[in-house]
C-alpha cells in the first residue's frame, strides 16, 4: 500500500471520527421536549402564542409588580427598561424555543429581524435550513460549557460593525438555562471613541481579504469552539432571524 493511500485512510478515519463526534452533539432544534416553564396547550407555531400562552398561565402584565433578583419593577417598567436598551435582545429557552425579544423597533429596522408572530416557535422554524447545523453546534457547546460566549461578526461593510454574541444563560442551581442573544452595532462607539481621542482606523494591508473571509459560515466546521473557530458556529443572521 502507498503512503499515499495510508495518508487517504487516516484522512477518513478522522473524517468519520469528527462525523460521529458531530452525530453525538444533538440538539433538538424542534423544542419536543418539556421543562419545568414550558406552557403546554398552545402550539407553537401559532402566531398568537404570546397571547394564548399568557392567558393559559395567568401571566401578570401592566401595572403589576414582580419581584426580581434585586429590584421590584411592574411588567410595564420592565418593557420600559428593555426595550430602551441600545441593542437587540433575544431569550430562547433551554428546551429551544424562543420566548422573548425586545420590542423595541419595527422588523424592517432591525440589525437582525424578528416578528412578533415568531416567539414561541422552536429554533428550528428561526432558522434557514443551511443554517440549522451551525445553530445545534452553538447551542450544543453553551450547554455543555465548552464555552459561555460565542461571538460573530456580520460582513456589513466599513460603515458598519455588526456583533452578535451568544451567552449561556444559568439559574441558580448552575445548570444552563438558555441563550441570551444580543446584536448590536460597534461603530457608533468606535466613531465616538475615534473623535474624543483623536485618533482613526488604519487599514491593516496584512490583513487582507482573508480577514473577512473569518466572518463567513463555515460548513464543514465542527462544534470545536477554538476562539478562531467560534464565529463560524453560528449562521450570518440572529437566532430568530426572518432575512432568509
Amino acid at each position: 500500500m502507498t503512503t499515499n493511500s495510508h495518508h487517504l485512510i487516516a484522512k477518513g478515519a478522522v473524517k468519520m471520527s469528527e462525523e460521529k463526534k458531530q452525530d453525538d452533539m444533538v440538539e433538538d432544534l424542534n423544542a419536543t421536549g418539556k421543562i419545568d416553564t414550558t406552557i403546554e396547550g398552545v402550539s407553537k407555531s401559532d402566531d398568537q402564542w404570546v397571547e394564548k400562552a399568557a392567558k393559559k398561565v395567568n401571566a401578570v402584565e401592566g401595572n403589576t409588580y414582580v419581584k426580581l433578583d434585586r429590584g421590584l419593577l411592574t411588567v410595564d417598567q420592565l418593557n420600559y427598561f428593555l426595550n430602551s436598551m441600545p441593542l437587540e435582545l433575544t431569550y430562547a429557552d433551554s428546551n429551544n424555543q424562543f420566548l422573548y425579544y425586545n420590542n423595541m423597533m419595527p422588523t424592517e429596522k432591525m440589525l437582525a429581524s424578528r416578528t412578533p408572530e415568531q416567539v414561541g416557535e422552536a429554533l428550528v422554524n428561526c432558522h434557514p435550513k443551511r443554517a440549522q447545523k451551525h445553530v445545534a453546534q452553538a447551542i450544543h457547546a453553551l450547554r455543555t460549557g465548552e464555552t459561555d460566549e460565542i461571538k460573530m461578526r456580520v460582513p456589513t461593510g466599513p460603515d458598519k460593525c455588526i456583533m452578535h454574541y451568544y451567552r449561556a444563560m444559568h439559574d441558580k442551581k448552575g445548570d444552563y438555562a438558555g441563550v441570551n442573544e444580543y446584536v448590536l452595532d460597534l461603530m457608533p462607539v468606535i466613531k465616538w471613541y475615534l473623535e474624543k481621542t483623536g485618533q482613526k482606523l488604519v487599514a491593516d494591508p496584512d490583513a487582507g481579504s482573508s480577514a473577512s473571509l473569518q466572518d463567513q459560515p463555515d460548513d464543514t466546521s465542527s462544534a470545536s469552539v477554538d476562539d478562531e473557530k467560534k464565529e463560524n458556529l453560528v449562521d450570518d443572521a440572529s437566532s430568530a432571524s426572518v432575512n432568509d
